[in-house]
């Protein structure tokens, strides 16, 4: 009896034994991984915070300075234009990369595959060019005097504005390049999203005598709104980072700090004025108004997502 129930005892020991090894392997997978990550993520994050608090400068040792660095960005005009043209940037975008997708991928959502595979093609094809290649192409369109659209124009008698140096217009040929290249990885995005509504639902609603519009606005905009919620996160998130190589490449930020945004002015800091304490000071300035907005969009738009 008493041999039985030892053995018994060794049998459920060991696959509690088993199972402590076998925990322990997620952890062992993860460990490259988590270590990547903080090293890449983490800690970059961590010593750029460290250095906004720090005056740095070649012929002496780094001194710790408290909040001025934060006090001379804020006091800078160039970081104030950036920060109007960071807004501009994020509320002009979200028409031309959020709204305009939708029914571009319901138009095509509704087409032949044959026909739709020609327009996903079409629509596609700018988000896989580099966007410095993207920029320079827009120049060489845009220019005044030997321009594609000016040789175009030039025997009616028209002559083409310098939209790239004009400030009223500079920022907004940038924001439409931008929405140019990547509108078409939106459609796609929606069209995910539309792939996972049931036509039967369509089909039910039209027998009941509903139009194109009632469809669109009671069916597919509801069923559709996770994947919008997603598209509006990540454009507000992305786009000031996103229009940092059109404005290297197609006004350095001018003029007159009319196209600069808070990326390309923290760059500026960094590598034109090496001036790493403004530079880590913007960068956590940019950081908290960037996780402030995601906040902000999740407190009060998620309440209008339905996600079933």
């Amino acid at each position: 009896m008493t041999e039985a129930i030892n053995t018994a005892s060794v049998a459920i020991a060991r696959p509690t034994r088993r199972r402590r090894r076998l925990d322990i392997r997620p952890a062992v997978f993860l460990t490259p991984f988590i270590v990547l990550l903080g090293v890449f993520t983490y800690w970059p994050l961590i010593d750029t915070v460290y250095l906004s608090f720090m005056k740095l400068n070649t012929n002496a040792p780094a001194s710790f300075v408290g909040l001025n660095n934060f006090r001379g960005v804020l006091d800078n005009s160039q970081f104030h234009d950036a920060a109007i043209n960071s807004l501009t940037y994020v509320f002009v975008s979200i028409p031309l990369k959020v709204l305009l997708p939708i029914p571009l991928a319901v138009f095509i959502w509704t087409i032949g595959e044959r026909a739709a595979n020609i327009y996903k093609s079409l629509l596609f094809l700018p988000t896989l060019l580099s966007f410095v290649v993207v920029s320079i192409v827009w120049i060489w369109l845009l220019n005044p005097v030997m321009g594609l659209f000016q040789s175009l124009i030039r025997p009616f008698g028209l002559q083409m504005p310098a939209l790239l140096s004009d400030v009223g217009t500079a920022i907004y040929v940038i924001i439409g390049v931008g929405a140019w290249k990547l509108i078409g990885f939106n459609v796609l995005l929606y069209l995910a999203g539309l792939s996972s509504i049931g036509r039967d639902y369509i089909e039910a609603m039209r027998l009941d005598g509903a139009g194109d519009w009632t469809v669109l606005r009671r069916l597919i905009i509801p069923l559709l709104s996770p994947t919008i919620f997603f598209v509006l996160i990540s454009t507000v998130v992305f786009t000031i980072q996103q229009v940092f190589t059109p404005i290297d490449v197609m006004t350095e930020g001018g003029p007159l700090n009319a196209t600069t945004n808070l990326f390309y002015v923290v760059y500026q800091y960094m590598f034109q004025s090496f001036n790493v304490g403004f530079s880590a000071a913007g960068t956590v300035i940019l950081f908290v108004f960037l996780g402030a907005l995601t906040v902000f969009k999740v407190l009060v738009l998620e309440k209008r997502v339905h996600y079933s």
